[in-house]
């Protein structure tokens, strides 16, 4: 491959990319791509003078080839995929892929190829196969040198061609690209209303709801607010007395304390923490068919959870997870933090090892780039992006700061593994190693001190074997076996006591085992000399192109980073720490928007931006860019701190409207695009399950630590390809955690969370579905664990109400929905467990534990306000 075809498949430009976009659309462009092959042999043409050549053209190919292929690729007013087959020039050009037909090996030619049907890649033309007699034909002629008839040639201009739909140029109009630019602190803009306006966040959304003539809602209840802020920074319902207490709070500031109250609760952690986990695509286990589990990766999600407890600023949480090991003073903590870099699938047998190593680099690359950058990078991989203005020559550049992280194995099992994901650190303490080490020699010093005086007995029994035995002794089962019988004769009775005692003493001791120490999944590097790093023509890790230097994407106009040389006795490259202190500067203009929106997306529902890994080209346009920027400002100067950004937020009005509905403003903004009211929002699969745990009374708050089994169907087991190892088993206590410490299998999805659309695992989730299927009603009825759940809470109820039926639902819809049931909705729960029971045949408990199912099952739980 020369090297002009290597930059011509680089450059973002290439009129071949942009003339098969446009004038294809995405379906027929991957077609086209294939069709387009990278075969560079050079057909040599059938003589032009060979009159039967030519006539055989004229008369059976040309025909073919106007009715069904010249208006697309020659004849018409673009040329679409940048390929002509007018004339006998463009034929052998071909485009992307190189020469269309190859007269070497005509069977192997390109155009044959996607003339055949054989896939859906493999379809031209488009509107229809071609008659099998004409396909032949069409073989015959490029067997025969593919000949042209010169007076029939339509040369044309081949730059001639339809412009891409979006701009992916770097020049001054994609650099000004809005979330290319630098962040502002914009003046807060003047509004209708300053009274409601109080809050910088209202001032930006007031201007807009008055430009479109539009109006707030009104506040939302106490109920409702209390309710929506326990969710929204813990996750769980507020209790009865919680709810109480804030209505009768008329103090000023107690909607202050509620918010300071709950962002101290080491509950926010697993809250937000679990927000982190969807976007870094956090799993326990490896994917693949064995999908074993990842060591110690449990871990870094305790990391995230204690990282949000503690107001770590988001900054210094980026650089952990980017560079923990290359910081000044690496910490226990920042290295469990580069686990980020190891939560990807891995393939532990796989068929192409180079080729997995650059797919384990691109789940690193594309993650890093949507999550903390909001730009799809990793589209970049095997050409330049079509949309965004990021050259191939930028995906690699990206990937040459990771490059170094390549840690090589032998295994004589899977011979095909190239590298591990799973490489582990000791994260103990000094003194916790001392003490390890004190531990181990004191165990040793016991067993030698013991077999020291095992020895010494056996020695004076060994005295007396006779030759053969001796020879027998040799096996050490068999010396043992001589020693017992020989026992009695050599050693008096206390001896012999005094020796059995040892014995056992010895035998226990083995059993003993000094726990290991501490270790953590992390990142590990070869050394300070980081690998060259190539482009790969189309993305093959057996086909390098250009060598690339570790730098950023160029639209953003920064200069490559200059990475200092690592001490001798460096064990990184310290690349990864250039790029963490980029991404961290108050310059970067994408970091501090892409969390800021983020943070505003877990509050109300989407983002500023709803496609929240997506600022570019193709992803949606803010529909409040200066309230935006002033939030991404407002998080830099107060020092990345997210809690100082929460109580921002929640503080403001806008925040703390009421969701009603409204048919006059939703005709004017049927998305609420400009928040004139607060969107409802259904619980999470996370909320669903901890709150009913938190409704029984059963809700195990402890922190950290292994994650945990809940129970799992038998039928569902049977599904893995390995059901007795499938699954673990955990004590009730446990299984009754929170379900951020549930157990997350790439292969096996927890059932009840999966039903409520927990995330998927294999790559970053950026905003979670919300489904309404069949399946959510028939779990939330019919499932063993919602039955469970239906009789504890009815135990609860009788506990604490006694025998007093409406005294028991008056409970029930205050754990359920945080407010005081009507004197109606008593009446008819009462009518509901009295039908039930007369129809049924029910005991009064059978009855209420439907009705509490039946409250489990109602919209008001599910969903928030």
């Amino acid at each position: 491959m020369t090297k002009d075809f290597q930059s011509e498949l680089v450059e973002i430009e290439s009129p071949a990319v942009s003339r098969i976009w446009k004038a294809c659309g995405k379906t027929i462009f991957f077609t086209i791509l294939i069709f387009l092959g990278l075969n560079g042999s050079t057909a040599q043409a059938a003589s032009p003078e060979d009159k039967s050549s030519i006539a055989f053209f004229d008369s059976k190919i040309h025909p073919i080839l106007e009715k069904n292929c010249y208006k697309c690729h020659g004849a018409g007013k673009s040329l679409k995929g940048g390929f002509r087959l007018t004339s006998r020039e463009g034929l052998l050009k071909g485009a992307d892929r190189g020469p269309a037909i190859n007269t070497s090996n005509p069977a192997d030619s390109v155009l044959l190829e996607m003339i055949s049907y054989k896939d859906e890649h493999h379809e031209m033309p488009p509107k229809g196969k071609l008659k099998d007699e004409e396909i032949k034909l069409l073989n015959e002629w490029i067997a025969a040198g593919a000949p042209y008839n010169p007076a029939r040639e339509i040369a044309g201009n081949d730059d001639h061609h339809e412009s891409p739909k979006f701009k992916n140029k770097i020049n001054d109009e994609t650099r000004n690209y809005w979330a290319f630019r630098k962040i502002t602190n914009p003046k807060l803009p003047k509004t209708s209303n300053a009274t409601w306006s109080k809050n910088p966040i209202d001032a930006f959304i007031l201007n807009k709801l008055d430009s479109a003539g539009l109006t707030p809602n009104d506040p939302a209840s106490r109920q409702q607010l209390i309710r929506r802020a326990y969710y929204d920074l813990i996750g769980l319902p507020p209790t009865p007395a919680e709810v109480k207490a804030f209505q009768n709070d008329t103090s000023r500031d107690a909607w202050k304390k509620v918010i300071t109250h709950l962002l101290s609760s080491p509950q926010y952690g697993v809250k937000w923490g679990r927000h982190w986990l969807d976007l870094v695509h956090y799993a326990d286990t490896n994917g693949y068919e064995r999908d074993n589990p990842k060591p110690e990766v449990w871990r870094y999600r305790d990391y995230v959870i204690n990282a949000f407890n503690m107001d770590k600023p988001y900054d210094q949480f980026l650089t952990e997870q980017l560079a923990g090991d290359e910081i000044d003073n690496p910490t226990p903590e920042s290295l469990i933090a580069t686990g980020y870099q190891r939560l990807g699938i891995w393939d532990d047998e796989p068929a192409d090892p180079d080729q997995a190593y650059y797919d384990y680099l691109d789940d690193v690359v594309g993650t890093t780039s949507q999550v903390f950058m909001g730009l799809t990078v990793n589209c970049a991989r095997c050409h330049s992006h079509k949309i965004d203005p990021i050259p191939q020559a930028d995906y690699y550049r990206l990937m040459a700061f990771f490059h170094n992280t390549l840690n090589n194995i032998q295994q004589k099992k899977y011979e095909k593994t190239a590298f591990t994901l799973n490489t582990t650190v000791v994260i103990a303490s000094e003194q916790e190693k001392a003490d390890h080490r004190r531990k181990l020699a004191e165990l040793k010093r016991q067993n030698k001190d013991l077999e020291s005086k095992i020895r010494a007995y056996e020695k004076r029994i060994e005295a007396t074997f006779n030759n053969p035995e001796k020879e027998d002794a040799e096996d050490e089962e068999t010396r043992l076996k001589l020693i017992q019988i020989k026992l009695r004769d050599v050693l008096g009775p206390k001896e012999r006591r005094n020796y059995q005692k040892l014995v056992k003493e010895f035998e226990q001791l083995k059993k003993e085992k000094v726990p290991p120490l501490a270790r953590a999944l992390y990142i590990k590097e070869n050394g300070r000399k980081a690998p060259d790093t190539h482009l790969l023509i189309r993305g093959n890790a057996h086909v390098k192109g250009d060598l690339v230097q570790p730098g950023f994407p160029q639209v953003l106009g920064f200069q490559d980073p200059v990475i200092p040389e690592p001490a001798p006795n460096a064990t990184t490259s310290g690349r990864r720490k250039a790029l963490a202190e980029w991404l961290t500067r108050p310059d970067n203009p994408l970091t501090a928007r892409v969390i800021a929106n983020r943070v505003w997306q877990y509050h109300f529902g989407r983002g500023i931006v709803r496609s929240s890994s997506d600022f570019g080209q193709i992803g949606e346009r803010p529909t409040h860019p200066e309230l935006l920027d002033w939030l991404a400002s407002y998080l830099i100067k107060n020092g990345w701190s997210l809690k100082t950004l929460h109580r921002q937020i929640m503080l403001s009005n806008t925040y703390q409207m009421s969701s009603k509905a409204n048919d006059s403003k939703f005709g004017k903004d049927p998305r609420n695009d400009l928040i004139w009211r607060f969107d409802i929002r259904r619980l999470t699969a996370e909320e669903i399950r901890d709150s009913i745990l938190s409704l029984t009374g059963k809700l195990n708050l402890k922190m950290g630590g292994k994650p945990i089994y809940t129970e799992m169907p038998p039928e569902v087991l049977a599904t893995a390809s390995r059901p007795g190892q499938a699954w673990g088993k955990s004590s009730e206590e446990d299984q009754n955690r929170r379900s951020a410490y549930v157990y997350l299998k790439r292969s096996l999805a927890e059932p009840f969370l999966k039903s409520f659309d927990s995330p998927d695992t294999d790559s970053t989730c950026a905003v979670r579905f919300a489904t309404t299927v069949p399946t959510q009603s028939l779990t939330m009825l019919n499932s063993k664990f919602m039955n469970d759940m239906a009789e504890t809470l009815a135990n609860r109820l009788e506990k604490e109400c006694g025998p007093d039926l409406e005294a028991q639902i008056t409970k029930a819809f205050s754990l359920a929905f945080s407010r005081q049931a009507t004197a109606e909705e008593i009446k008819q729960g009462a009518e509901v467990v009295r039908d039930m029971k007369k129809k049924f045949s029910l005991t009064e408990h059978q009855a209420l534990e439907r009705f509490c199912l039946l409250t489990l099952n109602l919209n008001e739980f599910v969903f928030l306000d």
